[in-house]
């Protein structure tokens, strides 16, 4: 294959400079949910580090994507170096966002230790896949003087069939569990559990599709041809990831918050009932009865 040189440079540089313009924009306008959902909570809080990781590893890896190739002529670091940088920060967006939303199933699951269990196993097998084929991935990329990506390897779709099959299990037990939680819970407990199910359900499918549009393709067009097309694709990746993970927390923030006002108004005048979604986003059976049900 011909190497593409400064056509395939320019492409990387403009897709990179798109990506970090739309995650610095977000990143500014969730600033002040930032603060107020995020920047209060306690250092121990593992929800404030998930956040932070997600944000600021994004960030800093959609930074450095347009200084590719500068930064590798004028600081004389190999191209692979560059390259290692930012598998490693995909894989650990990756890991930090499937984590969350790990996290929202488990709540679903009342914190079920059979399925702690499970959703472990998927994410360190899942990570193991991916950290394998793109490990196999850097070892056999070749690039052009000015570190545009030539070619890439076919093992990299190892990275793109872990993520898509996790997260499509993942989905599915939020759809499994949402379904019957508002089959076998009419009235009241439906009315209830309506906000919380709403958004897991909302949330869980636009991340799903959304990442796996941009995933699948690319995978695709490895096994065909094994080109670069991957390389350019890297920035936004990042870039939706990160954008994705924050938003998973701050909406589920948010609800938390609107939950407990509703509560506090409920208490103040007496009507009403204690809301199921925690600070900790934890979700509680509407009552005792139907404990058995839902858990």
């Amino acid at each position: 294959m011909a190497a593409p040189g400064v056509g395939t440079t320019s492409m990387l540089t403009s897709l990179s400079a798109s990506a970090l313009s739309v995650l610095s924009w977000e990143a500014c306008i969730m600033f002040g949910d930032e603060v107020e959902f995020i920047w209060s909570k306690s250092y121990r809080s593992p929800v404030k580090w998930l956040f932070l990781l997600t944000r600021y590893i994004g960030l800093a890896a959609s930074f450095s994507n347009p200084f590719l190739g500068i930064g590798a002529s004028s600081l004389s670091m190999s191209c692979k170096g560059f390259l290692i940088l930012q598998v490693t920060a995909s894989q650990a967006l990756v890991t930090l966002v499937q984590t969350i939303f790990m996290i929202r199933v488990l709540a679903l699951y009342n914190r079920n230790c059979w399925m702690a269990a499970f959703l472990l196993f998927l994410l360190v097998t899942g990570s193991i896949i991916a950290i394998t084929g793109l490990s196999s991935t850097v070892s056999n990329t070749e690039f052009d003087r000015m570190c545009g990506v030539t070619r890439i390897h076919s093992s990299m779709t190892y990275f793109g069939f872990s993520f898509v099959a996790t997260n499509c299990i993942v989905l599915t037990l939020t759809i499994v569990k949402c379904t019957r939680a508002l089959v076998q819970n009419g009235g009241r407990g439906r009315q209830k559990f309506a906000p919380v199910l709403s958004l897991l359900l909302r949330d869980g499918t636009l991340g799903f599709f959304g990442t796996a549009a941009l995933m699948i393709p690319t995978s695709l067009s490895l096994i065909i041809d094994q080109g670069a097309l991957a390389s350019p694709m890297t920035p936004w990746f990042i870039a939706i990831q990160s954008c994705a993970g924050c938003r998973l927390i701050i909406n589920m923030e948010r609800l938390s918050l609107r939950e407990r006002h509703n509560h506090n108004h409920n208490e103040c005048c007496g009507t009403g009932t204690p809301p199921i979604l925690s600070t900790h986003i934890v979700i509680e059976p509407p009552n005792s009865e139907h404990e058995e049900e839902i858990s």
